[in-house]
């Protein structure tokens, strides 16, 4: 994956040397919560699904009347905690499950005036998740590749500089073998520089 992300910024940076285009490169860096998305069952199970996540990407976007642009970047998604109690019995199973990884896509922003924007941005994740079960202690991980998709609006302090919250939603795939895709949804508050 480190290929791909080197080869997306090279592509990016090469595209946005022709002088036929004009546009900005960016660094974006955001903060906020993940929340795991996952079917409750009937055995008790209690889900602690909240965390604390962050995003930092880069790339080149366009101006136009939508500006548009690709982008690299790297997600922490935090963790998924769950503890599993039987029913009628005071044993306590459970495990954490976290995910992070890198980033590959697009973007768009539209200037509603020039102080205001709405934007939105699609692309792949590929993310390594670890899964650690208690009580045996065992651990266990493996690369898997998911969509991210997200949407955004904000406030251009200057030409350069813009601060904004974001809502983006990333696919965590199943194995393959019975175990289902997980989605996480991150709430965040982010800045953006222009250069």
């Amino acid at each position: 994956m480190n290929k791909l992300l080197v080869a997306a910024v090279a592509v990016a940076m090469s595209t946005a040397t022709a002088s036929a285009f004009a546009g900005d490169f960016f660094v974006n860096g955001n903060l906020g919560r993940a929340n795991w998305l996952q079917n409750r069952s009937s055995n008790g199970m209690k889900q602690e699904n909240q965390g604390a996540a962050g995003q930092l990407r880069v790339g080149y976007r366009w101006n136009s009347i939508v500006d548009y642009g690709v982008e690299a970047g790297y997600a922490y998604l935090g963790a998924n905690n769950n503890t599993v109690t039987q029913r009628g019995d005071s044993a306590l199973e459970g495990y954490k499950l976290k995910s992070r990884g890198y980033l590959l896509g697009g973007n768009v922003n539209w200037n509603i005036t020039d102080q205001w924007y709405v934007g939105g941005r699609a692309g792949w994740y590929r993310g390594r998740q670890t899964l650690e079960a208690r009580p045996m202690n065992t651990t266990s991980s493996r690369l898997a590749t998911g969509e991210y998709f997200g949407i955004g609006a904000g406030y251009n302090i200057n030409s350069h500089f813009s601060i904004g919250l974001n809502v983006d939603r990333f696919r965590l795939p199943g194995d393959g073998k019975g175990d289902k895709s997980m989605y996480v949804n991150m709430t965040s508050i982010g800045g953006e520089f222009r250069f």
